[in-house]
């Protein structure tokens, strides 16, 4: 009941959101989730052993989220990364006396910005595109996100029987993935007949297999962190949900894949 109630919680929220919010709604995303997810996933490697450096970390997770606001992109992403790996290096070398500390330092710093803040900073993108099709676009990705975990859960727990990564995520299954992607595809298709009319239907069947896809692969890449650490959860604050980071992480690369359709294939008025 708790993860019922946190979930509809949650899309309430995000509603709200996108349609009294805006534009504004990426400063909140960058504010909140960008930096609480980046956080857990500091304090997951710090459970790995290392020592990351978690202010700057932060600091250059804030930076990546703010340069991707606005009409036009405010900074480069790979100019804040670099400045970011750069700072990074120095302080562990400052830090440590030691040069294999100094490189799991680095490693364990770098690791959540790239990981987490590099790819939601994407999601802040694809708010800042303004209008119908931002709006649009983040209810697309939702969608197609949140069909294809619930389907995942419902088909793996009532039919799953072969293991897709037991090493990763025992509980997963190769049966509980097609009920996850055949969820992703049915969200493409609720957009392009719903409230995304203008994206046509071959683009929302490829966004629906695709999110879904990369969704899965979001997910498994932060259960192989959290399986790494010993870790279930990323935290607990999302009762039933456990942490942020395991909430969002499958739009850890569906998020910059959809953006960069938009921007290359998609574009606005595209519908044939």
């Amino acid at each position: 009941m708790r993860r019922v109630l946190t979930a509809a919680v949650l899309i309430a929220l995000l509603v709200t959101a996108i349609e009294w919010l805006g534009s504004g709604f990426s400063v909140v995303f960058a504010a909140i989730v960008v930096l609480a997810g980046t956080w857990e996933c500091l304090r997951l490697c710090e459970r790995a052993g290392g020592r990351p450096l978690k202010g700057l970390a932060m600091l250059t997770a804030l930076a990546l989220a703010w340069s991707a606001t606005g009409s036009e992109p405010r900074l480069d992403s790979l100019a804040v990364l670099w400045v970011g790996i750069a700072l990074t290096l120095i302080l562990v070398m400052w830090q440590e006396n030691e040069p294999s500390k100094m490189l799991v330092n680095a490693l364990h710093t770098l690791f959540p910005v790239v990981f987490v803040a590099f790819g939601l900073s994407y999601l802040v993108r694809l708010g800042e595109v303004g209008g119908e099709w931002g709006r649009d676009l983040l209810y697309l990705l939702f969608v197609c996100v949140a069909l294809a975990d619930t389907a995942a859960f419902f088909v793996g727990s009532a039919v799953g029987k072969h293991r897709m990564a037991p090493s990763i995520s025992p509980k997963k299954s190769w049966e509980g993935a097609v009920g996850g992607l055949t969820g992703s595809l049915l969200g493409g298709l609720a957009a392009h007949f719903w409230f995304f009319q203008e994206l046509a239907l071959v683009h929302a069947l490829i966004l629906g297999v695709t999110l879904g896809l990369l969704g899965i692969l979001g997910d498994l890449a932060e259960s192989m962190l959290k399986r790494a650490v010993g870790a279930k959860d990323s935290s607990s604050i999302l009762p039933g949900h456990g942490g942020v980071l395991d909430r969002v992480d499958s739009l850890l690369f569906a998020g910059p894949f959809l953006y960069y359709y938009y921007l290359y294939v998609l574009g606005p008025g595209v519908t044939t």
